[in-house]
């Protein structure tokens, strides 16, 4: 060995190195230290949209023969925070892989098919009840992955169109119990729905398609159109809500919109009756398993009806209109002849003249 060496000059002062592996290391709790912030008093906002959400539910409920209680307005409430709650852990548990794959449209299939489904069942089977499904062979195929078939004209292979599933809207509930059916697809929500903490960041996540309803919202309707024609053709059926609203007691017309959609793509349109029952806010359930209370009654089961897919190639808007309308109201129980919103009403709970105005 020679006497020149000097075994502290083959290694490196460590001192800036760690001076500068600290610096990282702070600024980076610090950047978390932020965020946590900004998330915590982002979900303080849940329990007071909550509120607003609890109020729609109650209005609904309010021109019926079961008008909700103090307990069913609790549960309303407890659901809605729970519901939006889980929605934005699920949002930040996807935010990493949502980055790591650039951001876009990148964890949709993640969003919709497992978080919402998860976030979804759970609440429902937490406050509202079991969900039975009638005609469970009547679902269209659907793949988490977009199939594909030959092209008559070149033989290339092009994304098979999905279904089209319409189903009657009359309260929250819905909103869950579409998850039992279909595994995977797209709503059709207002901007607003953005706004609305969890809920709305998982459904940005979920790519799903959102709509201007009022004011100048011709592009946005245009928009509408091609974002579910792109979507059927990729292999994502739509799911829409055809009444537009909300209503329990009274059978509100279609409108056109789905229609169009499954006539445009060629797609097989699937109505679902969803039939809830009566006091399915006001028991006491999930309490009620405790003593059997729920067992033999039905209660609290929602029964989702599927019905035969209809083949729409060469249909017309209004014939398919009044056909699916007619199927699903068929499989709907008394209760949705109630007491209405003041309007005068023919036999079957419509209103005298809501028939007869024209839908887009």
């Amino acid at each position: 060995m020679s006497e020149d060496y000097d075994p502290s000059a083959s290694v490196s002062v460590s001192g800036p190195d760690h001076e500068m592996l600290h610096d990282i290391i702070r600024v980076t709790l610090k950047v978390f230290y932020i965020l946590a912030y900004i998330v915590y008093y982002y979900a303080l906002a849940i329990p007071i949209v909550a509120i607003v959400s609890t109020r729609q539910e109650y209005k609904i409920w309010k021109t019926t023969p079961t008008p909700l209680t103090l307990l069913g307005i609790t549960k309303v409430y407890l659901y809605n925070v729970i519901w939006m709650g889980l929605c934005l852990i699920a949002s930040l548990a996807l935010l990493p892989m949502w980055i790591q794959r650039g951001c876009g449209n990148s964890v949709s299939l993640e969003a919709n098919a497992v978080m919402e489904k998860i976030v979804a069942q759970a609440v429902q089977s937490m406050f509202v009840g079991p969900v039975e499904i009638v005609n469970p062979h009547n679902i269209p195929p659907v793949h988490l992955y977009p199939s594909s078939r030959p092209s008559e004209s070149d033989g290339a292979h092009v994304p098979a169109p999905a279904p089209v599933f319409i189903a009657n809207h009359c309260s929250q509930i819905d909103c869950g119990c579409v998850y039992y059916v279909v595994r995977r697809f797209k709503w059709i929500a207002k901007k607003s729905v953005k706004v609305i903490p969890g809920a709305g960041n998982i459904m940005m996540l979920g790519a799903h398609i959102f709509i201007q309803r009022s004011g100048k919202n011709r592009g946005s309707v245009s928009n509408l159109y091609e974002q579910s024609n792109e979507a059927i053709q990729s292999g994502i059926p739509m799911l829409l809500f055809p009444q537009g609203t909300r209503r329990m007691s009274t059978k509100l017309p279609f409108k056109d919109g789905a229609f169009k959609i499954a006539i445009e793509n060629e797609a097989v349109i699937c109505p679902i009756t969803i039939n809830v029952p009566p006091n399915a806010w006001n028991t006491l359930y999930p309490l009620n398993i405790l003593w059997g209370g729920n067992k033999g009654s039905g209660e609290n089961k929602i029964i989702m009806t599927v019905h035969e897919p209809i083949v729409t190639k060469g249909m017309e808007i209004q014939p398919l209109k009044e056909k699916c309308q007619e199927i699903i109201y068929s499989a709907l129980p008394p209760l949705y002849h109630g007491l209405g919103d003041g309007k005068k009403k023919d036999g079957n709970g419509v209103t005298a003249t809501g028939m007869d105005k024209k839908t887009k």
